[in-house]
Parts: C-alpha cells; sequence; structure tokens
C-alpha cells in the first residue's frame, strides 16, 4: 500500500514535493506546463511533464509579470517566486536567490516584493486555461524584526484574483542561517507553503431568446 501524501511533510527538496504533486492530479504529463520561474530547473529534477515551457529572467528575458503567450494557454503553472525580501542582509543565500530568479533590482521591502508576487499571480490567471491548476511557493518570514505574513498575503491576493485555494502543502525544513543574536525574539522559520490554486470556470454567456 502506497504512503498517503500528507499535508506538511519534510522533503528533501522541491524536487520531491512537486513529485508528490504530480501523484495527487495536480501537475500531469500530458498537459501543457507553465515554469515562468524557472531558474535551475530544480523542480523538475524527478518528474517532468512532456510538454514543459520555461521562461527565467536571466535566461531568456522574460518577465513573469508579463508574459508573451497568449490567455489561457496552459494547463497548469509552477509558479516559484521571490518570497522572502532581502532586506538589507548580505548574508551567503542572498547572492544564490538572485542567481535562481534573475533579481538584478529586487525590492528590499516585504511590501515591494508582495508588489511583484501579486502582479505575477494575475499573469498566471491570464494564461492558465478554465478550472486549470496554478501552483505558487510562498513563506512567513522575519524582516526588520517583524512577522512578515507573506503566506496570508499571497492567499488573500489569490483569492482577489479569482483563484480558488485547492489544496495546501507545507514544506517543513531546517532553518535558515540567522545572525548571532544574545535572545531569541520570534520562532524561527522552518517551512514554507505550496498553495494549489484553481483557475474559476469559463463563464457562459446566457442569452435571452425573446
Amino acid at each position: 500500500m502506497t504512503a498517503p501524501i500528507l499535508a506538511a511533510t519534510a522533503w528533501a527538496s522541491n524536487a520531491e514535493m512537486i513529485r508528490d504533486v504530480a501523484a495527487l492530479g495536480y501537475l500531469r504529463e500530458g498537459w501543457v506546463t507553465l515554469d515562468p520561474t524557472y531558474g535551475r530547473g530544480t523542480w523538475w529534477k524527478l518528474w517532468k511533464p512532456h510538454a514543459l515551457v520555461t521562461h527565467d529572467l536571466r535566461d531568456d528575458g522574460v518577465d513573469f509579470r508579463s508574459l508573451p503567450e497568449a490567455d489561457a494557454t496552459f494547463d497548469a503553472v509552477a509558479f516559484d517566486p521571490p518570497y522572502v525580501s532581502v532586506g538589507g542582509r548580505t548574508t551567503t543565500g542572498i547572492p544564490d536567490l538572485h542567481d535562481r530568479y534573475g533579481l538584478t533590482d529586487a525590492p528590499t521591502s516585504p511590501a515591494g516584493l508582495q508588489e511583484i508576487i501579486d502582479a505575477g499571480l494575475k499573469e498566471m490567471l491570464r494564461v492558465v486555461k478554465p478550472s486549470g491548476f496554478v501552483l505558487v511557493k510562498c513563506q512567513d518570514y522575519i524582516s526588520s524584526g517583524k512577522l512578515w505574513e507573506g503566506t496570508s498575503r499571497t492567499r488573500n491576493a489569490a483569492v482577489e484574483c479569482g483563484f480558488e485555494v485547492f489544496d495546501r502543502l507545507e514544506h517543513v525544513s531546517s532553518p535558515r542561517p540567522q545572525p548571532a543574536r544574545s535572545r531569541q525574539v520570534h520562532a524561527r522559520r522552518n517551512l514554507s507553503t505550496l498553495f494549489v490554486l484553481r483557475a474559476p470556470k469559463l463563464k457562459r454567456l446566457t442569452l435571452e431568446v425573446s
């Protein structure tokens, strides 16, 4: 008997998570799937659809907020935007994040970065087919000593766009390195969230016969 896929899992990588997402049917081999934040392609190391269209600002110059594809092109979209504001930090993880997402002029504030995520969600809704699935990764984090609830903000933005929150998976991981402090103030963040969003059905025009 196959072990159940749990809502909160300590996947060793995003690739393992994507494999389980495909097993749940939110991604399928025969679907035309878009990855507008391809980066190094790490999501697709263990499972990959037959028709995968990729974009990345650093590779082909395509900004996920302004995609070249026509409306309702894709059956599914895997959207992994930068979701932790870099602020004024210069830790070793920041150049790596810039390299993966092509962030040459990334906003340093959580609000500024959230605006980019929200704009991306609107563009994902445009290019996905009616009732299609959009996966989006997000996270809560501490910025300037305050908790930024990126997960709630991303969810709310998705719902305002018209998406239905169809499922939610928590990726439990090791906490990121933090500057040494004399006293811990906030709980360390050791999970990110993957929302499975479903686009609304195509609105049918009702013609009244007089």
